[in-house]
């Protein structure tokens, strides 16, 4: 049985726990006021992506939650967003397209991206990764490993 701060999703080769964290509360990451973060999230898994968007609902943001590079494109050009966090492997469009295809539109959206990947030790992952500098987190994750990656790249955009 898992412990009350704890939500699974089965994955084809495994079962992923994501540890909730920190207080069942709620409220915001850093507890700050005013206007919802707008979130746009990327992700090919609905099981995954419906976990993190409940999530970072519950945590106060407005999440778009989208399977893939193509629809995280058309979400982009309707509207700006806070915060990128994004898949690195998608089927038709991976999370290294959309970044280039995003950057090319609106290039001060570079510094707003979260990426996540299974994919430790890809080459390819790796170099784009030290290419762009990327914020980076690795599945499996803690959601208060999310919680403390969107603080620390919200204040750099400070």
């Amino acid at each position: 049985m898992l412990p009350q701060s704890a939500i699974s999703y089965v994955d084809p080769t495994k079962v992923v726990t994501l540890e909730l964290g920190g207080s069942a509360a709620g409220g915001r990451p850093d507890g700050e006021a005013g206007r919802a973060q707008k979130i746009l999230l990327l992700d090919d898994r609905d099981d995954f992506r419906e976990v993190v968007c409940d999530h970072l609902v519950f945590r106060g943001f407005e999440v778009t939650s989208v399977p893939s590079g193509i629809e995280g494109l058309c979400e982009i050009r309707k509207g700006a967003f806070d915060l990128i966090i994004c898949d690195m492997m998608m089927p038709r469009s991976g999370g290294e397209m959309f970044y280039w295809a995003v950057t090319r539109t609106r290039p001060a959206t570079a510094q707003r991206f979260i990426f996540f990947t299974g994919h430790r030790h890809n080459p390819r992952i790796e170099f784009f990764f030290k290419r762009v500098n990327a914020t980076v987190l690795l599945k499996p994750f803690k959601l208060a490993e999310l919680d403390s990656t969107i603080r620390e790249v919200s204040r750099r955009l400070i």
